[in-house]
Formats: C-alpha cells, structure tokens, sequence
C-alpha cells in the first residue's frame, strides 16, 4: 500500500466515524421534545393566532397556558420566547456563545440596513461594532458627557416653557442632542438641524420596517419585500428613498466630524475618539464603514428610546399627580428651590429613584427584544432548541409578572422598597436587552434621562387638560406598535411651579 494511501484511509474513515457520531448526537439531541406552545396548522404554523398590533400580547397570554419558555412555528422557522427573567438570563447571559447571533430577517434586504449592529450578525463585523461602542460608552466613560447632557436638559425645560404644547418634538430634540453630542460632538442648530431631522425620519421607516407585523408578513410571503408601493398588496416603503435617509444618517455627522477633525476644531466624542484611537492601525477592517455604522445604531437607537421613555414618564405623572406630588416634594427637600437637581442628588433622592425604575418597567419603550438566534443545538430544562431558532426576550411578560410586579398594570414606585424601606436591587435592568446583545449605550441613556425626569419635576407640574367646560380630560392615548411602543401624543398642561433658577443659559 502506497505511503499516501495509508495516511488517507484512516484519515477518512475517522472522518466518517465522527460524521456519524455528529449525526447520531444531533438525533438524540433532536428527540427531545420542544418546549410547549400551540398546535401549529401546516405550512403556517401559529402566525394565524398572533397579535400582529402586539406579538408580546400574545406571547404573554401563551405564558399563562404554557409556562416561561413557549416554542411556536411560522412557516417552517422554529421560535421560541423567553418569558421570564430567569430563562433569559440562563440562556442568553450564561450561554451567551450559542445564543447571540441573529435570525435572517427579509424584510430588512431592499434596504440597506446590514450597517446596523442590531441587524447583524455574530461575526467580526458586529464584534468591531460591539468592540467601538463599548469602549466609549462604558460606564466611566460616559461620566465624561455629564456636563453635555446638563446643559441639554436645561435646553429642554426652556423649551417646554416656551411651547409645552410641543412637548412631543421637545422630547425628540433632547434625545437627539445628547446623543449626537456624544457620538459625534453635534450641536444642533436651533432650528431644522438638518442631520437631527435625517436621523429622525431614517428612523421612523427603520421602526416601521421593522414591525413584527410586517417582518412575519414578508417571511410568509417574500416576494412582497420586491413589490413596488402603488401595486395592490405591495410593499409599504419606497426603498429607494429608505436607502438614501440611511446613508444620509450615518454619512452626514461623519463628514461634519471630519471638517472638523480638519480644522482643528473636533472635540471628544465616540466617534472622534474611535479615529483617533484606530485610524491607520489596521486593526479593523473597512474601518470608516465599521465607525459610520457602529455610531448610526447608536445614535439611531438611543435617539428613539430616550424620546419614548419621556413619553411614557409624561403620561404616568399625568395620570398620578399623588405619585409626582410626593416626588416633586422629595426633590424640593433635598435640592432646595435654588438650584436643579443634579448627579450628585441621585442618592438622597430614593423616592425619585423608584419613579424612575418604575418609568422604565411600568410600560417598557422596547417591549419584545429584536430577536436573538441559535448557533448550535442546544438542551434546555429537557427541552430542544435547534441550530437557527429564533430567541425573542419577552420584555412585556418579565415587567408585567405577577410573581415580581403585584399589580402590575398600576404605576407603583413603592414596589421598589423593601420592608426596612430601603430601595430593592432591583434596577430593571431587563428592558436593556441580555447577554451579548445587551444596549451598550444603557448607561448614556439612563445618564440623559434621570437629570431629565428630576429636572421637569422641580420646574412643572404636569396635569390633566381640561375641555370647554372645565372637566379634566383623561389621558387614553393610542399606542404604537413596532419595535417600540410609546403613547401617541395626548392632551396634558405643563405648567411652571417657580421661575428658572438662576442657572439656566439660552439654548446654543
């Protein structure tokens, strides 16, 4: 027998001996069952029996049949939902390697949407998204724009003096401000900022687009994704002008950012701080596309969910004035009428603090986490989940369980004291999202949005509207659906309590 041949056959037959051993593991792995959920119809699986207006409803009402880990099928794709904090974090923090990649999502193709980290998947591109960002919004890093986001506080209360009736595109602007700022070293003009309105409208097609109402619509029928707009039954979105809003979202402040860089002008921000720290090490691939798309999604993201947190803020101080009365005095105590609340009052502040907390659970801007997938097969608590399954974190279902939250649906601060009344640990920090997927920009928004709450509440009250004849009016808004859910805007007075408290300065 010929040398080589002798190095081939063993070669090869321990090859076949491990393809069989892989495929009789998988078929052992395989005959566990899946977790429970609904009987599937053929072909379609359970999409007939879901809430297209609010998935996390339905998955919600599954738990009560099912329990805290469901499996469902939609057209021939495994899904499964993690319905309890517990679940998600056994799987999703403590097996984070198997549970981080992405589901193929179709609806995002005619787009141009793979520059954002949320959308990609587990590979090298997303870890030098996650590498960037993580480096300049770790948690000392962000004490760094403390005195950025003060300022733009103080730009929204004179805001909301001057037009309360535009609480709403207040709320917008302050989100994008502070994070722009912090990204991209950004001051908005102070009218019609040309890159705040691209990232505004690029984001509400991006939220639109991405729906789960329409997401489980284009994987049932593809071909609706290629449809033009004026065709019965096509697709809902010019693609081409989609594409244009998002390079303009993330071309605009980079090429601002290096005029800048140009003359000398560049102060610290992400975005500066990236270049300066990579540009012409070879350390990342592609390296200006990677800076563009890693500080889009985080502007991007943050811009939306810190605008949708004030919402909801704003509709649960209206419909508790008990609640923001005993918050309001807590801070006239501590802070004095002098001066606004800052950093440094967090801690005398624990009343303000479970308002907060509860802001966030009471009704969670991002109630069902984008989805995470399977790498690999995998057992859990008996039960198969297969390589590629789709992994939805149910955020609802974790801030409305009655086992943690009694009464659930109420806005109830108290919930975070405990029988000594000192505040729980209990920070909610579930409705950032879990393992590697976890919001890295969490700690800039919870930065941004704590001075914010603080400060509107020792400068308004904010009330019910009153009708013609003087009846209060209220607040029953509609809510969105997509990846976030916030109330529309609603009838409500915001009134000052005191003039301004010396410290003020005009907006820039």
């Amino acid at each position: 027998m010929p040398a080589s041949s002798a190095l081939v056959y063993p070669a090869a037959a321990a090859s076949l001996l491990l393809a069989i051993w892989t495929v009789n593991s998988r078929r052992k792995i395989a005959q566990k069952p899946f977790p429970p959920g609904p009987t599937p119809l053929p072909l379609l699986g359970n999409v007939h029996q879901l809430n297209l207006n609010g998935t996390w409803l339905t998955f919600t009402e599954w738990k009560e049949v099912y329990g805290d880990i469901v499996h469902f099928r939609m057209f021939g794709e495994d899904i499964i939902v993690l319905n309890t904090e517990e679940v998600a974090q056994d799987l999703l923090d403590r097996r984070s390697r198997n549970y981080s990649d992405r589901m193929n999502m179709p609806v995002i193709q005619p787009y141009d949407l793979l520059w954002d980290s949320v959308f990609l998947g587990h590979n090298d591109q997303w870890r030098a998204h996650r590498r960037l960002v993580h480096q300049g919004l770790r948690p000392d890093a962000v004490v760094a724009f403390r005195p950025m986001q003060l300022q733009r506080t103080l730009e929204l209360l004179h805001n909301l003096a001057t037009s309360p009736e535009d609480y709403c595109e207040h709320f917008q602007r302050f989100s994008a401000a502070v994070i722009l700022g912090a990204v991209y070293d950004h001051q908005l003009a102070l009218k019609d900022d040309p890159i705040m309105h691209s990232v505004i409208e690029a984001m509400e097609h991006i939220i639109a687009i991405t729906a789960p109402e329409n997401s489980l619509l284009v994987g049932i029928f593809p071909f609706l994704k290629w449809l033009p707009s004026w065709m019965p039954g096509g697709w809902t979105f010019n693609a081409a002008r989609v594409k244009i809003l998002n390079r303009e979202m993330i071309d605009m402040p980079f090429e601002a950012l290096e005029k800048n860089i140009a003359s000398g002008t560049a102060n610290h921000s992400l975005a500066f701080d990236a270049l300066t720290r990579f540009r012409g090490t070879n350390k990342i691939a592609d390296f200006e596309e990677v800076v563009k798309g890693a500080c889009g999604t985080a502007y991007g993201a943050g811009a939306e969910t810190t605008s949708s947190v004030l919402m909801v803020f704003l509709l649960a101080m209206v419909l508790n004035p008990d609640i923001q009365k005993r918050a309001q005095e807590e801070i006239d105590q501590v802070v004095g009428d002098d001066r606004l609340p800052d950093y440094s009052d967090r801690p005398s502040l624990p009343y303000f603090e479970a308002v907060f907390r509860e802001t966030l659970r009471w009704r969670p801007v991002v109630p069902l986490s984008i989805p995470h997938a399977t790498s690999n097969d995998d057992i859990y608590r008996g039960y198969f989940i297969p390589k590629g399954a789709a992994i939805f974190p149910n955020v609802w279902a974790m801030s409305q369980n009655p086992a943690k939250y009694p009464f659930s649906s109420h806005f109830m601060p108290e919930r975070f004291f405990d029988a000594d009344g000192k505040l729980t640990n209990d920070t909610v920090d579930f409705v950032f999202g879990f393992g590697r997927r976890v919001c890295v920009g969490r700690h800039l928004a919870t930065g941004s949005l704590w001075p914010a709450m603080a400060r509107i509440l020792s400068m308004f009250n904010l009330e019910r509207a009153k009708d013609a004849q003087g009846r209060e009016i209220e607040p029953n808004p509609e809510w969105t659906t997509g990846i976030t859910s916030i109330p529309k805007p609603f009838p409500c007075k915001i009134v000052l309590r005191r003039a301004y408290a010396g410290e003020y300065s005009a907006p820039r």
